[in-house]
């Protein structure tokens, strides 16, 4: 990021009080149940643009292709294993970067109706990827979905570890809508629309824009001409006397960035699915609303879509 945006980004966090603080501030693509047979399915998705937990590239979109394979046992337990390689992702944001995720998850269903699903992710990143979208190494999750004929509400939580460590919650509500013998005897179709709300702290993302500002030497010089920040490393010397004016400011940063748990983004999703025997084709339309962003990101609607081809071998 270039240092003017950096500069605009710590001028917001002075855009109040000097002795106060802030005050404010995926995925899984669904639950497999266990049956009476083992699956084992190859996937192929493309998506217009990418987003690290709901908050998407300013400055460009970064669309992504992605490979996958999955294994879920008549047991419960599944492992997939994702290739991800997202455009415009490295520092310049002009050119390619790839990520291996391995997911390991267990199906417990208490009910027919529903679903506990227990999972942990590890990501593998490049070495030209770019640090915010390599912020993130590990993901421990927990979804609980209840499903109704036509009808699906569920929630989950988890916990981003590396770098920085963040946790999250979502809530979502779609409904079905499957359509069998569509165009030809063997083509089924299912329209799932859905609403999905999601919860967060933007704490993480303070704390890696701050490191990033701590990276230029004249972030200080620049600080010091505020008369506020001024006038409160004047007082925190008096309180403090062994502190240096570095450290006092260092302080005051990792208090402004700061934030509550709260919802960040709420999301309108339309995806079609068609099979056809073991194949199957996706092609999904999203909106996602950011509530409650820091100032320094846009809060503008982010609209993509997805389109994707799988292939399910089931057996004994």
């Amino acid at each position: 990021m270039k240092v003017s945006v950096l500069l605009m980004i710590v001028s917001l966090f002075f855009l109040i009080p000097a002795f106060t603080q802030t005050s404010d501030r995926v995925t899984h693509e669904g639950i497999n149940n266990p049956v009476d047979f083992s699956s084992l399915m190859f996937s192929a998705e493309y998506a217009s643009n990418t987003n690290i937990m709901g908050v998407f590239n300013r400055e460009t979109k970064q669309p992504s292709f992605s490979p996958s394979m999955a294994f879920f046992s008549k047991w419960g337990a599944d492992f997939s294993v994702l290739g991800y390689f997202v455009d415009n992702s490295d520092d310049s944001l002009d050119h390619y970067t790839s990520e291996l995720d391995l997911i390991l998850g267990y199906s417990i269903k208490p009910t027919e109706m529903l679903t506990i699903y227990p999972s942990y992710e590890h990501y593998f990143y490049s070495v030209n990827s770019n640090a915010l979208k390599s912020m993130f190494t590990d993901d421990i999750r927990l979804d609980v979905d209840y499903d109704y004929k036509f009808f699906n509400i569920g929630i989950s939580a988890g916990y981003f570890m590396g770098k920085q460590n963040a946790f999250y919650a979502a809530a979502h509500n779609y409904y079905r809508v499957n359509i069998n013998r569509f165009l030809f005897r063997n083509v089924s179709l299912s329209i799932q629309p859905g609403i999905d709300a999601n919860f967060g702290s933007y704490e993480y993302l303070n704390l890696y824009y701050i490191h990033e500002l701590k990276e230029d030497p004249s972030l200080y010089v620049y600080l010091l001409s505020y008369p506020a920040i001024r006038h409160y490393i004047y007082y925190e010397k008096m309180r403090h006397p062994a502190l240096t004016y570095k450290e006092i400011l260092d302080n005051y940063l990792e208090e402004k960035a700061q934030d509550n748990f709260k919802l960040t983004t709420v999301g309108i999703n339309l995806p079609v699915y068609f099979m056809m025997g073991s194949f199957g084709m996706n092609f999904g339309l999203y909106a996602q609303i950011p509530i409650g962003q820091p100032d320094y990101m846009t809060d503008d609607v982010q609209f993509f879509f997805d389109i994707s081809l799988t292939y399910d071998l089931m057996f004994k």
